[in-house]
């Protein structure tokens, strides 16, 4: 009888972790090393790093300051019902997103997943900054979280990709 209980509660927990976040990921959650990421609480499967799946348009070699530019952060699913993202930029900004997402300055994520079974791509709009620390070495890196979930509203049975872009800041 106690490890039916344990067993329930077990379950009722982490049931409760994919309705923990309705408004989509933690912000912070897309580096898979930071203290909480995606991967936290979708670990049902071991994450992917640096994801071939996981792509971002839009993005020059080089980026000049105080420029706004349009990417396209698109992901090409393994199996994925529905997904969502978060992404963010270690400099610049964000702007208000498009219905479905939103953005909190150098954080992007979408708040309502998309159908994923053809793959699935979200439009962004993001600023470079007018300048980039000198501890960055005039690079702005851009963390990307992908949650390719199978919609039965549970933390099991997703996979979590991520991957890392980065850019120079044109002096």
């Amino acid at each position: 009888m106690k490890t039916l209980f344990s067993m329930t509660s077990a379950a009722a927990v982490l049931a409760g972790a994919a309705f923990a976040y309705p408004e989509g990921a933690p912000w912070g959650a897309d580096d898979l090393n930071g203290a909480q990421s995606c991967a936290t609480c979708h670990f049902d499967f071991e994450a992917e790093e640096n994801s071939a799946l996981v792509s971002l348009d839009g993005l020059p070699e080089t980026v000049e300051p105080d420029e706004t530019y349009k990417l396209t952060l698109h992901f090409a699913p393994s199996g994925a019902e529905i997904a969502g993202f978060l992404l963010s930029a270690s400099a610049g900004a964000f702007h208000h997103a498009k219905k479905g997402t939103e953005a909190n300055e150098q954080d992007v994520r979408s708040t309502a997943p998309l159908p994923a079974k053809e793959g699935v791509s979200w439009t962004v709009t993001w600023t470079a900054p007018e300048d980039v620390d000198d501890d960055a070495d005039g690079e702005i890196v851009f963390y990307a979280a992908v949650n390719g979930a199978n919609n039965d509203m549970s933390s099991f049975g997703d996979r979590v990709y991520f991957r890392t872009f980065s850019v120079k800041l044109a002096d």
